[in-house]
């Protein structure tokens, strides 16, 4: 992968800056429909890959790559949830965490092939406007940045949150208190001003926090497994498969992030290797990390020190805190305060590589004329996309004034983000069939059911984001329209080519109502799921309209041509 040539782009201005595409959908042989014009756009950039790295500096390398990547995947997840997984499923909670494992693979080999193809930076944004169109592009870039800025509070806020434990009068249950709110506008402060003086000094923060937080992780799973008993495991499956499924279901955003390394592909020093390494690495750590975490809590439960009842797993629900809940049950305090001080590094090393990461989004944007323009400068000194960063973060301070509420900014968050996986998703086998000849540093297996699998993965997850926060999220990525317009003019053509994307958000808050009422959390509207499609149907229910969106999504970017 070393020798081959780095792939740049050439886009075509017009007057208005606004990229233009050359060549015709139509009336071509398959395959020639795009190969021209799009392989055009791969000769040259905008600007020169010389001048690009002037402004933003290639320096991070596969470690610094990895400690971003893993920094923006391992939250407070891994402390909170074994509790709420082992309730539903048992001992398979350990099983479930394998499976997300499995899940999260698939998208990670999906943006290994499309961020070594472009390697720029807010590559999430960059994907599909590059293969599905610039409209679509945006509305991806729009809701994934949206994400990005209020998941980045929710992080906060959950770091606050644990420092609760010692300070208690910086939150009251899951709502910040004005303290508390004031201690994450700091943090959020410093933070931001790490990152703006060097992509290498927020790196290198979050490699830091990253290494410390994976420590704190072992060394609590280490004691916990000392007084590990095998009786726990003797019903592997309690609740059998619907529990196995429900957990993964509750989990999935433990694994959020999978994507973070695509968004400074601009940034990494020989982007054609380390991208993909970078990410494989990071998927088999956080996976190996989470099951060890779960076979830890799950085998070190004594019900008896806890006071409930032999092999009642739904009672390990009520645990606020379960691996230090679990510790001080065995008589090891040192281990339970480990376990906060841990959750807590564990947050904010989460919550510096998004600030670092949510920046270049808006840049990516910017500088594209999607956003305004001063958030595609990049600082002469420091050659970081300061304004950008400055930006993002006065948007997640006005995010954690307005909700101090720590489960409806995750939901939120959440819903849009995967609308970004499954548009990457539907990109990696509309790019083989229109970037026939286009270099590939890291080639996929099975483009055509690997984006299908990618694309029905990510609508299970909006739905399992709960209602009503699937019609909420909904709606804000259809602002992208009304926001598209003030940017850019939408042509007929370009919306038709689109309507399978918006028709595609609109549909999953109508199943989110019409499917389980297990998939509702916090709902401040008065009408409730119907329970008309239960589960393990409302799973195949959205399967099948995954499918249907596919279809229609592909054949909207590749013309009428024979599927090969």
């Amino acid at each position: 992968m070393a020798g081959l040539s780095v792939l740049t782009l050439n886009l075509r201005w017009d007057a208005r800056g606004s990229s233009r595409l050359r060549g015709s959908r139509h009336g071509c042989s398959p395959g020639s429909i795009t190969d021209a014009y799009r392989l055009e756009r791969l000769k040259k950039p905008r600007t020169s890959w010389r001048a690009m790295r002037r402004e933003l500096r290639r320096v991070l390398g596969l470690a610094a790559l990895t400690g971003v990547s893993v920094g923006s995947m391992v939250g407070s997840g891994v402390f909170s949830t074994p509790g709420l997984l082992a309730s539903v499923a048992g001992p398979s909670a350990v099983l479930a965490v394998l499976l997300m494992g499995g899940a999260t693979l698939v998208l990670g080999l999906v943006y290994a092939e499309l961020g070594t193809l472009f390697p720029r930076a807010g590559g999430v944004y960059y994907f599909p406007r590059e293969i599905l169109g610039d409209f679509l592009g945006f509305v991806t870039g729009w809701s994934y940045y949206l994400s990005c800025v209020v998941g980045t509070a929710a992080i906060i806020y959950s770091f606050v949150l644990y420092l609760s434990f010692y300070a208690p009068w910086l939150a009251e249950g899951l709502t910040l208190t004005g303290y508390g709110v004031g201690l994450s506008l700091a943090i959020l402060a410093v933070v931001t001003y790490v990152n703006v003086r060097g992509v290498r000094l927020g790196a290198g923060l979050s490699l830091a926090l990253t290494v410390a937080k994976v420590a704190a992780i072992a060394a609590v799973s280490a004691a916990l497994l000392l007084r590990f008993k095998p009786s726990n495991f003797s019903s592997l499956a309690p609740y059998g498969a619907q529990g196995l499924a429900l957990a993964v279901a509750f989990g999935f955003w433990m694994h959020a992030g999978v994507e973070s390394v695509s968004l400074v592909g601009e940034e990494a020093l020989d982007p054609h290797r380390n991208i993909a390494k970078s990410l494989l690495l990071t998927i088999s750590l956080v996976t190996l990390v989470y099951a060890l975490a779960f076979a830890a809590f799950v085998g070190s439960v004594d019900w008896g020190l806890l006071g409930l009842r032999e092999g009642d797993w739904a009672s390990l629900a009520n645990l606020s805190s379960p691996f230090a809940d679990v510790a001080q049950s065995l008589g090891m305090p040192a281990v339970a305060h480990l376990a906060f001080i841990g959750a807590a590094l564990s947050t904010l090393g989460c919550f510096s590589a998004w600030v670092l990461l949510q920046g270049r989004v808006a840049f990516a944007l910017a500088r594209e004329s999607r956003l305004w323009a001063r958030l595609g400068e990049v600082h002469p000194r420091f050659g970081t996309p300061a304004n950008a960063l400055a930006f993002s973060s006065l948007l997640t301070g006005l995010v954690m004034l307005a909700v101090p509420s720590f489960p409806s900014v995750v939901l939120l968050s959440m819903i849009a983000a995967f609308l970004a996986y499954a548009t990457s998703s539907l990109s990696l086998p509309v790019s083989r069939r229109m970037l026939r000849d286009a270099a590939r540093p890291f080639r996929a297996p099975a483009p055509l059911l690997l984006g299908w699998l990618g694309f029905a993965l990510s609508t299970l997850y909006m739905y399992w984001a709960c209602w009503p926060w699937t019609l909420t999220g909904s709606l804000l990525m259809l602002l992208a329209v009304p926001v598209y317009r003030v940017f850019s003019r939408l042509s007929a053509a370009e919306l038709r080519r689109s309507l399978w994307l918006l028709a595609y958000v609109a549909s999953v808050p109508i199943l989110s109502l019409l499917g389980d009422k297990t998939f509702t959390y916090s709902n401040f509207l008065p009408v409730e799921p119907l329970g008309l499609i239960p589960t393990p149907w409302d799973a195949a229910a959205l399967l099948a309209v995954a499918t249907a969106f596919y279809v229609w999504g592909y054949y909207s970017a590749v013309g009428p041509a024979k599927v090969e």
